[in-house]
Parts: C-alpha cells; structure tokens; sequence
C-alpha cells in the first residue's frame, strides 16, 4: 500500500514545482535556464536515481586498490552492503547514502559549516550565525587535526568521504536532486572536517537543556521562592521510576558531590528583559534535524523475564517523523563486523542498531549539558570581561557569512572561558557553555560498538569516547547481559543556580565532570531489567546535580509496569509492549475525574463512556478525545493563573516552553508532575487556589470546570456526541518535508497514541514520534525486526519516497535480514536464515 499512486506523485510533483518556483523564484535568485530546467529527459523530472530491490555484485577500484563489493537493496528502505575489505565498505556506504539523500546530506553539511544562507538566501541567516556561535567548524577542524591518520576512524571517514564525492563527481543533471536544479546548485566535494562538523551538529540537536535556563530565569526573577519551590521543586513530585534508582545502584550515591552547595531556588544574578531574544530559539531551521526534545523509549531484558539464556532489546527513538527519513538504513559486512541499523545521512557506519553478538538503542538523558553565564563587563575595559579577579579579554572570532541575493553579513564572536557569547538584547553578555564546546570523537564511538562483542566492550567505548549529548544506552548481549548507561560529560560546579543565569565572574565556572565511578549506570540488575523513557535518571538523594527538565513519567511508568509484570519475553510481547497505546495517566486521573463529575453526568452517554474506558488512545475511543482535551484544560486552568499573577508572557516563552505550558507541557516538565502529586497526595492542596482572585479551588473542582470546558469545546467544533468525537477523527499523523516545504508532506492519516503513551504521536496533528523501531531477540539475531517511516528515496517522485509510511503507523515490522539475501550477509550469524 502506498502513500501516493505513481501518478498522484507526479501531479503533485508539477503542483510542488509550480508552487516552489513561484514562492522562491525571488527569495533564492536567478533560476536554472527554463529549457534546461523543463527538459523532459534531462530537467526536473527526469527519472530519480533508479531504486532496484535486490543484489548487485562488483568490484570496486580507488587509489590503485581493488575489493569485492555486494549491495542488496531491500523495499523497506534497507541496504546491505558487503565487501571482503573495510575501506571499500565503507567507500559504497558514502557512494549510497550520496546516491539516495545528497540534497539531504548537502543540506546538514551547510547547516553545520554555517553557510544555509549562501544557499537559500536571508531567511536562514540567523540558523548560520548560531552554528557559528556553536562553533562547529572550528572544533571538527581540532578534531580532525588530533586525529591519526592510522587510525580505525579516519579509515573509515576518508573512504566514507571518498564515495560521496565520487557520487558528485559523477552526477549528471538529469540525476541531480530537485531542490538543487531549483536552486541552480551544484554541489561540492565533501571533506573529513565536514564530516566532524555534522557530528557537532546531530551532538548539539542531541544536547538537553538549549536554552531553557534563560527562559527559567523569568520565573526565578518574577516569582518569590516559595512559588518556585511548590511549582517548580529541583527533584521532580510525582510517581517516579528512574532510570538507576537507588537500590539497583547504591554505591554511586555514597559521595559528596555539588548538589548542596547549588541555590537551586533563586536566581543567581539579575538580569533585565529581553534575554532570551536569542534566533535560535525560534527554530534557526527549517530543516527536521533530530532535537533535544527527543523523547524515547529504550529497554532491554535477560534471563530473569525471557525464556532463554540470551536478551532482548527494544528501542524507538521519538523525533521528527519526515521524508525523507532523518534515518537511512543499512546492513554492512566486512572481516570482522556484520552490523545492522540506521545511520544519520552524512555519518559512516550504524548508530543505532545490532550485530550478532549484542544489540544497542538510546533515550535522550535529559541532562542539563548547557549552563549560562552574565558576564561582567566596563567601558573601561573594551572586549574585556571580569573573570576570577581580574580582567581578561575575550577572544574575537571576526567571520563573514556570504548571503543569497544580499549584502555579506559580517559576524563577530566573542568567546570567554566560560562559554561563547550568545546574541540577545538584553544589554548584558551571556555566555553559553555547552560540553560540545571542546573535541571530542563519538564517530569514532559508533564505528566501534559496531564491532563489539560483549556489553562490557560497549561500556568500555562509550565511557571512551561518548562524551556530549549524554544518552540513557540500552544494551542486550547474545551472553544474556544487560545494562543502561548515561555515561558522558556532567558539568560540576561549586555555587549558584544553574536552573537560571549563574554568575560569569568565575565562582560558578566548571570545576570538572563528575567522576566516572559515581555516574549512573546498570549492568545486570537483579529484576531482570533495564529501561528508560527520558524519565529522571536517579533516586532522590543522588549527591550531583545533573538537571531537573525530565518527562513526566507516563510512558516510563507504562513500560516499568508491563516490564515488572511480564515473563517469558520474545519478539512477539516486546512488540506488544512498543506498540501500546495506554494512557498511564488515565490510571491516576480517570476514577478522580469520574467521581468529580459524577454528581452532574452521570449516566450521560459521555460518562457511560469514560466510565468503561480502559484508557487506551484507540483511533475508535470518544473517551480518548474527551480525556485528551480535559487534560490540558486542567492543567492550563490550574497554571495559568500563577503566569498571569507573576507576569510571565508570550515574550517570556509562555505557551511555548514546557514549563510555561507549552504544547509539551502534559508530557514533559515539572507542572504535570505537580498536578498528578497533587491529585494522588494533596487533592485540597492550597495550590489549587487561584492566585488571581483567591477563590479556594481544590483538584475535584477544577476537574469540573475542566470537564465543563471540554465538553463545551468538543461540541461547538464537532457537535454533539458521535463518531465525530472519536480519537482517530481529531488525531492524525503525516510526515513532514525534511526541508520544511509543506508540499512535500504526505496527507495525515488517523493515529492511535498520544504524548504520553509508548507508541506516541505527540500533538493533535503529528510529525513526531517512533522515527525508528527496532526489536531484537539476541537467541537468534538474524530474525530482529524493525521499521523506519518514510522511504529510502529523497525524490518525491520515487515509489520509494513514503512507503513505510502506512505499515509503520500500523505496527508493522520488517525482518531486517530477509532470507533471500546473499550468504555473505548472514556471516556470524551461524548460517541462521
């Protein structure tokens, strides 16, 4: 089944090319000649780079060395490559992911190196002055400086490169990607740094924290302690299970730390309005890169709860779901490796994924990775800051941004030992240190768990080398181990707030990381499991502060409970446990809601039906769409009151940020957490009273008003109640261009699921959740499964653009190795098909 019909895809394509040449034709420039450009075997629809199912053999020559090589190109968007050499695997690799995602690839390679706007023009300006406040390109250039040039990464990233540029070396016009005969582009070769400036990229769109603590500072400015304290407490309220809680792990919570000498609830400086008038806080691009707020799920289990010796593993990454896919995925066989999964476009090797011996996924750790500094600063001392008792200049960064159709834009950077400066109208200068900052090789990390053998070895190359955007890694091996492990860098600083602005004159710089021995991590518990679903990493009483913007707990709570209460796991349960469409908070909410409203809807049609809900986010439940909606009511009826009372506007991030209820706000950040605590602990908390007027409310009260609400919306926008009002008519999902073009989408479809249910699709209308599935039985690793939305193809006019898109919404799954590939691909797998 198909997303579009071959001819739709080319009515659509004609609609797509009218529409963007009319919308572009100023903005980006002179176009291509128009008899080039419409030629019918050569222009914009001429055949795409031709996708065929099924082996290819050949050799390849480069550089005077000759190796096999055998490509098997698989309908759901898979392609195994294998070659009797690593150089020449590697070298096919950059060759494909060129063939079927360059304009993909050109498009991250000039977000990274800052220059967006060289190609479309003024509206990506402010995308490049933050990468280069980010600095990419300056620290890939350190890295691959440092880098030996015998080493098993740069063989790998040369050769990588190497098959890239032959693709562009070798592309005619015909085959050249839509986008760039728009643009009259031709694109350019690809380099080692460029390679290492998209990793600081993808490190940086994995980085929790952004710049939420400049929007925090609003509240610790406008807000007196006590409010702080109830509404937005430093260790989340609530129902928690954390990723390591203390009784798995005891020992990492035997030290010191810095936890006690941080002021957690007031701010550290003042600072005037303004500060957070930074670009790239409304989305520098357009681009759909993976971010921060990327909310997944991983989990493995052994022994204890399977029927045999070895460990599953499941893991489904939530991010933006789009065409093409942010993923690309790939089998590669070489002596010594034979590993299966996605890789991010632009990067060699698999990120995500397993070979024969263990299986990997990750979460987003949520942890604080970026901490905000105001610096002090006189007239009397130029391009100089108060650091440590004295003044020190900063290092000025004079660079020039070339810009479509426009003047140059002439950018200086000024960067202190605390940080970058950051532009905002503040009137005071704010660095932003980020652990991304100093070089660092998680390329190398993922091109050697590839190879890895054991849990162990893959702990050893993750404590090694993964240091920025700490991950919660899930990883299951053949041997029946298992673990989770959010190892990376954790800032340590000895005073002041790093939930808001902290002081820049040096007294709450980094002092280092926390040490290695006192990171969380679980290495074979005795419960038989491990998981993560980017809830709160550890148990209260953890001595070191590692942030406190977590999820709110309903898909971990979900996941721990079927975890806890399920034996004998295969493929098969551990589908049915990424695929459940339970709302957890329906456990928590639904019978105080029902008791709430019972005296003024009982026996109504809308009560029966809540009443004998089971709180699944079916595509078929009216209750759905009423719980839906009278959960955010209750949260806004319950909040907003205290923004208005404290003056935190749209200017501060209201309705924008999580915890200034955001469209996230019911999934992710401390006020849900409040309002379940609150509602299981203290149903006549006086933090239900409105501040603004000093009604007394209590959590039965605003149920009420909330359902009143609710009901009132649902019917003037969908009439009384019918099958109108059912979750699959109000909810869909779609995938959304990577390039930001809305013509490009594919139609929305009805979606099961929400923001808060482990098969999640967040928001009414979703372009984000599941960009790729994966499960693993390591007793037989040749029969893993997985699925990614969207196609292999970049070219919207190809069959294989959207294809996995309806199977995937349905829960389907591929057999990641099918059994008519080549025998080499089945190569320490133990001839298992």
């Amino acid at each position: 089944m198909k997303v579009f019909s071959s001819k739709k895809r080319f009515i659509v394509g004609i609609i797509v090319a009218i529409v963007i040449i009319s919308m572009i034709s100023v903005s980006i420039g002179p176009l291509p000649p128009t008899n080039k450009l419409l030629n019918p075997s050569k222009g914009i629809y001429s055949i795409p780079p031709e996708y065929k199912t099924g082996a290819k053999y050949m050799n390849i020559t480069y550089n005077g060395k000759t190796a096999e090589v055998i490509t098997f190109q698989e309908s759901d968007g898979f392609i195994g490559v294998y070659s009797n050499h690593n150089w020449s695997l590697y070298y096919e690799q950059g060759y494909l992911e060129a063939k079927y995602r360059l304009a993909q690839m050109v498009f991250i390679k000039k977000e990274a190196q800052g220059t967006l706007s060289q190609l479309v023009g003024k509206s990506e300006l402010s995308s490049d002055i933050f990468s280069r406040e980010l600095m990419d390109c300056q620290i890939a250039k350190s890295e691959v400086n440092n880098l030996s040039k015998t080493s098993y990464t740069y063989m790998a990233t040369s050769n990588f490169v190497s098959g890239i540029n032959s693709y562009i070396n070798n592309l005619s016009y015909g085959n050249t990607p839509l986008l760039f005969k728009l643009l009259n582009y031709k694109p350019n070769d690809f380099n080692i740094t460029n390679i290492f400036a998209i990793q600081q990229t993808f490190l940086w769109e994995n980085s929790a924290g952004g710049f939420e603590p400049l929007y925090f500072q609003y509240a610790l400015q406008k807000m007196p302690e006590n409010i702080i304290k109830a509404l937005y407490p430093a260790y989340q309220a609530g129902i928690q299970n954390p990723i390591v809680p203390y009784q798995c792990n005891p020992g990492i919570y035997n030290e010191t730390g810095d936890i006690n000498n941080l002021t957690l609830y007031t701010p550290s400086v003042h600072i005037p309005v303004n500060i957070s008038s930074i670009p790239a806080f409304s989305s520098p691009t357009s681009l759909a890169f993976p971010s921060s707020e990327s909310f997944s799920n991983d989990w493995a289990v052994n022994g204890v709860k399977t029927d045999n010796v070895s460990a599953l593993l499941a893991n489904d990454p939530h991010l933006t779901t789009s065409v093409p896919s942010i993923w690309i995925g790939f089998q590669l066989v070489s002596p010594g490796m034979n590993v299966i999964g996605v890789v991010f476009p632009g990067f060699p090797g698999v990120i995500l994924g397993h070979n024969s011996y263990i299986a990997w996924g990750a979460t987003n750790g949520q942890t604080q990775e970026t901490y905000f500094y105001a610096e002090e600063t006189s007239g009397a001392h130029p391009y100089s800051y108060y650091s440590n008792g004295s003044w020190a200049k900063f290092t000025v960064i004079n660079e020039t941004i070339n810009v479509k159709d426009s003047k140059p834009y002439n950018l200086q950077l000024e960067v202190a030992d605390n940080g970058v400066v950051v532009d905002n109208d503040s009137g005071t200068k704010i660095a932003m240190d980020w652990t991304g900052l100093s070089p660092s090789y998680e390329l190398t990390f993922f091109l050697h768990i590839d190879r890895a053998h054991t849990v162990s070895q893959f702990r050893d190359n993750l404590t090694q080398y993964f240091k920025v955007a700490i991950q919660n890694w899930a990883v299951a091996g053949s041997k029946g181990n298992i673990g989770i492990f959010p190892y990376g860098d954790y800032p340590v600083i000895e005073s002041g707030n790093p939930r808001g602005v902290l002081n820049g004159t040096g007294r709450s710089n980094w002092v280092g990381f926390i040490p290695l021995k006192y990171e969380p991590s679980l290495y074979d518990p005795a419960r038989g499991f491990v998981f993560s679903a980017n809830q709160i990493t550890v148990s209260p009483g953890y001595p070191y502060y590692t942030g406190w913007l977590y999820e709110t707990g309903p898909r971990a709570n979900e996941i721990y409970s079927l975890l806890n209460s399920t034996s004998g796991f295969n493929t098969s349960k551990m589908e049915k446990v990424q695929l459940s469409v339970h709302d957890y908070s329906t456990n928590i909410f639904l019978k105080p809601l029902l008791k709430s409203i019972e005296k003024y809807y009982g026996n109504t049609e809308i009560y029966n039906e809540l009443a004998s809900w089971n709180g699944d986010m079916d595509i078929n439940s009216s209750a759905a769409s009423v719980f839906h909606f009278w959960e955010h009511n209750i949260v806004n009826d319950t909040f907003l009151p205290y923004m208005e009372e404290y003056g935190i506007t749209s200017q501060d991030g209201l309705y924008n940020i999580s915890f200034f209820l955001g469209s996230d706000v019911t999934y992710h950040g401390p006020l849900m957490e409040d309002l379940v605590n609150w509602t299981i602990n203290s149903p006549d908390s006086a933090y239900f009273n409105n501040p603004l007027n000093g009604n007394v409310e209590n959590f039965s009260s605003l149920a009420l008003h909330a359902f009143n609400q609710t009901i009132n919306e649902l019917n003037k926008k969908y009439g009384t109640i019918s099958s109108k009002w059912d979750w699959g008519n109000i909810h869909t999902r779609y995938l959304s261009s990577f390039f930001g073009i809305n013509t490009l989408n594919t139609k929305e479809i009805p979606a099961a699921g929400n923001g808060n249910t482990i098969n999640a699709a967040y928001g009414l209308t979703s372009n984000f959740g599941p960009s790729w599935r994966l499960v693993v039985n390591l007793s037989n690793p040749a029969k893993s499964v997985g699925i990614y939305p969207g196609g292999v193809s970049e070219n919207p006019l190809s069959s294989y653009y959207s294809n996995n898109f309806i199977p995937w919404n349905n829960g389907v799954y591929y057999t990641l190795i099918p059994v008519n590939m080549p025998e080499q691909f089945y190569q320490g797998y133990g001839g298992q098909k």
